[in-house]
């Protein structure tokens, strides 16, 4: 029986990526989540942390985790909930120049449409958000960020895309950055060379409804970007594939140590 050309995730690879690429920045990540849909999510919000490090901006993370001798900045704590408060999270400041923004995971963000008063607010939960540095040490678990401070995002999804799946990215975006969706691009680059526009990774291929979906985005012209097993995101990652497990279930939650993890 030939082998399935279908490839999926690799979760000890990609913990091993995760772990080489918080060593660098001198961060500790001592737990990745339970299932490979977190190390996945912890995967696209490191991608895009490289994306601006590559383009020269100068990275710091801020760990609101136990601080010891060998993690004298805390340890990495990543958000695998909706619920929690996001300065009991790690994020990651980005300067250049006289610019400064903040990568965050899990963040709430209002929509382009709420009024700012009614509530609950009209808000999502951003896999990985991008947005003007802010002091978020007030902010409980409900508390949207204004959508004024974001600037892009990004979603993450451990699985093949359907065209439901690229159509319902879209009218994310229509909820948050509605002017994306205008004829922006001439070509396949965005007009936005400072950040990458919004985007939706996903960790294995598109079916064929899906990449046709995505070929009529791409003649509208609208600034945003869908990236697969194929296309990644930065030459600094590259997305580790195995073959598919037999059957998907939830693997069981467990500590990374830096020490045990070979280079």
């Amino acid at each position: 029986m030939a082998k399935s050309k279908k490839r999926w995730v690799d979760q000890g690879a990609l913990r091993r990526r995760l772990a080489t690429f918080f060593k660098s920045n001198k961060r500790s990540l001592n737990t990745f989540g339970g299932t490979v849909n977190q190390t996945f999510e912890a995967f696209v919000f490191a991608s895009a942390i490289t994306w601006y490090r590559t383009r020269g901006w100068t990275v710091t993370f801020y760990n609101p985790g136990k601080k010891t001798k060998r993690n004298p900045g805390g340890e990495v704590h990543l958000k695998y909930s909706t619920n929690g408060r996001p300065s009991n999270y790690t994020f990651a400041e980005c300067r250049k120049d006289r610019k400064v923004l903040e990568v965050r995971h899990q963040l709430r963000v209002s929509t382009n449409w709420y009024d700012g008063v009614s509530t609950p607010s009209a808000s999502l939960m951003l896999d990985v958000a991008v947005i003007e540095k802010l002091d978020l040490s007030e902010f409980d678990s409900k508390t949207p960020v204004r959508n004024g401070h974001l600037i892009t995002f990004a979603e993450a999804k451990h699985m093949s895309a359907f065209a439901e799946l690229i159509a319902g990215f879209e009218g994310l975006v229509h909820e948050l950055q509605p002017m994306r969706l205008t004829r922006l691009r001439a070509g396949a680059v965005s007009p936005d060379v400072e950040n990458p526009a919004p985007f939706l990774y996903v960790s294995g291929t598109l079916n064929p409804s899906a990449e046709a979906i995505l070929s009529t985005i791409r003649t509208r012209g609208y600034d945003i970007d869908v990236f697969n097993e194929t296309d990644a995101l930065n030459e600094a990652f590259q997305l580790p594939t195995i073959d598919p497990p037999a059957t998907r279930r939830l693997l069981p939650r467990r500590a990374i140590d830096l020490a045990d993890v070979p280079y």
